[in-house]
């Protein structure tokens, strides 16, 4: 089971080694020394030290943390990384792929319109092959040359001839050409094509018959022009935030928790963020909505312009307390972060705006939580379950408890443990009232830094009518609060070396 983070910092450091070692010790009392005549056995359970940075490597794998350049500890949930390539989101040059083109005349401009309004300016090719075909009715020899005035390679444009003899039958298609390396210009949205046939006793050209020409996978390493406005759609996404996930009561503030949109793209044409949903649902099952400008307008992501093809760029936007209503709602305890994202390219419809693509450019996008631990606390309360087992011993008189703790974090502690049976059943509590006070806060100045370390003790004791109550618990039901300095009064930072230290022990009283 998870569990929130204060809980689990206190828990893991005291009372879980407790119920532990103080089961292992009672099943063992006849290898201890007796500390008086009267049968009492005195018997240290714990002594160390521990800061949160030390508690924090345990956390589990859905919070990241980040100790931030002043030692400022901040968590971090992460979703999952979104990317779209240029496979995924450009097949313009396909509109003209595998499709027999007739030529009716020896020059014809073959229309080069794709789809979403993208215009080429022009299209290096990393592949292609052009197929031609023609049936030839004269029965002398004839040369057919074949011209593509917008495929230029090395300064020549494309080029073919073919020479048949006089008893030669030609109709349907001829071998394919490789037009691997050769850059298209089209002109009016058009790609220019034209055929010449010469006769061998004639100065004049002559025409075929069912002249046809098919453009076969065309696929562009570099394209160049304005290259539309379709939606680029992302999936949807949740972000837990297990800090939330245990929480029973009270308030928690952050001062500055703020929520990261992160992007590397290198496509070289504007994109704008449109956001369909960013909602924060809260562990009452309640969804509340991150509102901001940036919400309705969208995002602006840098891109790499023309003279920075092969760069990427990194865009990190942060809806904060400043542009946003995220202190709100990260205050009513989320449990997570519902997001809906998509990407608008070219979202002003700027066509003077001249863009780029590569057939290696790609686009990703991470939102984040941060969660830096500044801020207050008012009876935030959690609750979690241990196992635990007593042994079988039935000649216990008492049972006394003592936990000394020596705290340099601004942060109290008040703990309650029912002891239940398996059935759930509630056999008694380790301490009299509703919650105990087990660690008080370091006093803080108006910086929120803590000024000096403070001292706590803690007693509870069971007699042998109360110890053979609990002697058959199996479960443990611990519940914690924990407010700041001055009951959450004070704005309170938690760096990753301050620290508690913690001495625990129990006296054990037997009889004969």
């Amino acid at each position: 089971m998870q569990r929130s983070l204060l809980l689990f910092f206190v828990l893991s450091l005291s009372f879980s080694s407790l119920f532990v070692t103080s089961c292992n010790r009672l099943d063992d009392l006849d290898n201890l020394e007796v500390s008086n005549s009267d049968a009492e056995f005195a018997i240290p359970l714990f002594k160390g030290e521990a800061s949160f940075e030390d508690v924090l490597e345990k956390f589990d794998e859905e919070t990241f943390i980040t100790i931030l350049p002043d030692g400022l500890i901040q968590l971090n949930y992460k979703g999952n990384v979104t990317a779209r390539s240029s496979t995924d989101i450009f097949n313009g040059l396909a509109a003209v792929d595998g499709i027999p083109l007739p030529l009716f005349d020896t020059i014809v401009g073959l229309e080069f319109n794709l789809p979403n309004n993208i215009d080429v300016d022009f299209a290096i090719l990393k592949s292609g092959l052009v197929k031609w075909g023609y049936q030839i009715e004269h029965d002398e020899p004839i040369t057919v040359k074949l011209t593509i005035p917008n495929a230029i390679k090395d300064g020549e444009a494309f080029q073919h001839i073919r020479t048949h003899s006089a008893s030669e039958t030609v109709g349907g298609q001829l071998d394919p050409i490789d037009v691997t390396g050769y850059t298209l210009f089209p002109t009016n949205d058009s790609i220019y094509v034209r055929y010449e046939a010469f006769l061998q006793d004639s100065a004049y050209p002559d025409t075929l018959t069912n002249f046809f020409i098919v453009f076969e996978d065309f696929q562009a390493s570099y394209v160049e022009g304005y290259l539309g406005n379709e939606l680029y759609e992302l999936p949807r996404d949740t972000i837990e935030i297990e800090f939330f996930e245990n929480w029973t009561r009270g308030d928690v503030f952050f001062e500055e928790p703020r929520i990261l949109i992160g992007v590397e793209n290198s496509f070289g044409f504007p994109v704008r963020s449109k956001t369909n949903i960013m909602s924060i649902i809260t562990v009452d099952g309640d969804s509340l909505g991150l509102e901001s400008s940036f919400i309705d307008n969208g995002i602006d992501f840098d891109y790499p312009t023309l003279d920075e093809v092969g760069e990427v760029k990194a865009t990190n936007f942060y809806f904060d307390n400043e542009n946003s209503n995220i202190t709100e709602i990260i205050g009513a305890g989320p449990v997570s972060v519902d997001y809906d994202l998509d990407a608008i390219p070219n979202p002003d419809m700027d066509t003077a705006i001249r863009g780029f693509l590569t057939d290696s450019s790609f686009f990703k996008v991470q939102v984040e939580v941060e969660l830096p631990i500044h801020g207050t606390a008012v009876g935030f309360a959690a609750r979690d379950t241990f196992d635990i087992d007593f042994g079988d011993r039935d000649n216990i008189d008492f049972v006394e408890f003592k936990l000394i703790a020596d705290n340099g974090i601004p942060v109290e502690v008040g703990l309650q443990v029912y002891f239940a049976d398996n059935a759930g059943n509630i056999l008694d509590s380790l301490f009299t009232t509703e919650s105990e006070l087990i660690l008080e806060a370091a006093p803080v100045d108006g910086a929120g830094l803590v000024t000096e370390r403070v001292e706590k003790t803690t007693f509870s004791t069971f007699n042998q009518a109360q110890y053979q109550n609990i002697r058959t618990a199996a479960k443990a039901f611990v519940e914690a609060s924990f407010s700041t300095t001055n009951d959450g009064n004070d704005t309170v930072k938690i760096f990753s070396d301050q620290k508690v230290e913690f001495r625990m022990g129990m006296k054990i009283g037997t009889t004969d």
